[in-house]
């Protein structure tokens, strides 16, 4: 590989990943498209995981392995990777997700069909550890507009759309445009930030058939303590979790794109509307904590109270 550009990369950001890692990279060998490379940042894991890359890296010279020397967060391995990257596309592959045969060769034949468009998303499913498996399909809009105010609401929308839906973040996406992006920012809500800034870069494509396979742990998701700790060990105050931190990025985000003037301000409006939707489901989800952990009130014993129960 020495010298020769891959035409696609998967970086794979790993921490303790021994359970799923076979799985993951096994899809990678398995795929169809085989001009490309698969970039590894193991950050300082305590479990096999180093074991298994140095097995994957010797029986195949288009593993590149790389080891944190001290667990420097999701965040910032998630960037690493990218930065490790070669390839003209780019593909971010959670070291718990699979992908299918298929998935390569279907996304770089789209994005080499279509010089416009900054990358090729998929249906795919979620899958959770008792089993459940859900695939969501959408016969509505995508981000597909030549308009880049409108994309932006887009994105803005899938967010609030529901889990399953739309996942841009692990797509194939030309590298020289993610380049140019603050990649994953330390912010919580991280993905939302990077997608609505690509939406603002170009076209989206989006292949109605589902080609990867993501693990989900809602109730991890849901841990905000342990999910800050997650993206940066040690340094939780350093990431942006309130919604007006998210309205901060949006602003920087749209403030830097190459809009019109109109394009900017419909920008703006989407982005203040996005944020107050927000502002009131994490109220909503903060009063609903407070009732049920503090005050003890489920909505059973709210149904018990208002009709005159004990």
């Amino acid at each position: 590989m020495q010298g020769k550009r891959p035409r696609v990369s998967f970086g794979i950001p790993v921490y303790n990943g021994e359970a799923s890692l076979r799985c993951c990279l096994d899809s990678i060998l398995a795929q169809e498209f085989t001009d490309f490379e698969v970039v590894v940042c193991d950050n300082a894991s305590t479990d096999r995981t180093p074991e298994i890359l140095v097995d994957y890296a010797t029986r195949d010279d288009r593993f590149r392995v790389h080891r944190n020397d001290e667990n420097i967060g999701l965040i910032r391995n998630f960037n690493r990777v990218f930065e490790l990257a070669r390839g003209e596309y780019f593909r971010w592959v959670g070291a718990d997700d699979w992908l299918e045969p298929d998935y390569a060769s279907a996304c770089v034949a789209a994005l080499d069909a279509d010089s416009g468009a900054i990358l090729a998303t998929s249906y795919f499913s979620l899958n959770q550890s008792d089993g459940q498996s859900e695939c969501r399909e959408f016969s509505g809009e995508f981000l597909e507009s030549d308009r880049p105010e409108r994309r932006f609401a887009r994105a803005l929308w899938f967010f609030h759309a529901g889990a399953g839906l739309f996942e841009p973040i692990y797509s194939l996406m030309r590298r020289e445009v993610l380049a140019t992006t603050g990649l994953v920012r330390m912010a919580k809500n991280n993905d939302w930030m990077l997608a609505a800034e690509l939406s603002l870069k170009g076209r989206f494509l989006h292949l109605p058939r589902p080609l990867f396979h993501r693990s989900w742990r809602p109730d991890f998701i849901d841990d905000q303590g342990l999910l800050l700790d997650w993206f940066s060990p040690g340094g939780r105050d350093a990431i942006s979790s309130s919604t007006l931190g998210v309205l901060r990025v949006l602003v920087e985000i749209i403030h830097g794109a190459d809009l019109t003037p109109r394009q900017r301000a419909r920008c703006y409006r989407a982005a203040l509307h996005f944020c107050s939707i927000e502002g009131s489901r994490r109220f909503a989800r903060a009063f609903q904590r407070v009732r049920r952990e503090r005050l003890g009130l489920t909505r059973q014993r709210l149904r018990d109270l208002l009709h005159g129960g004990s």
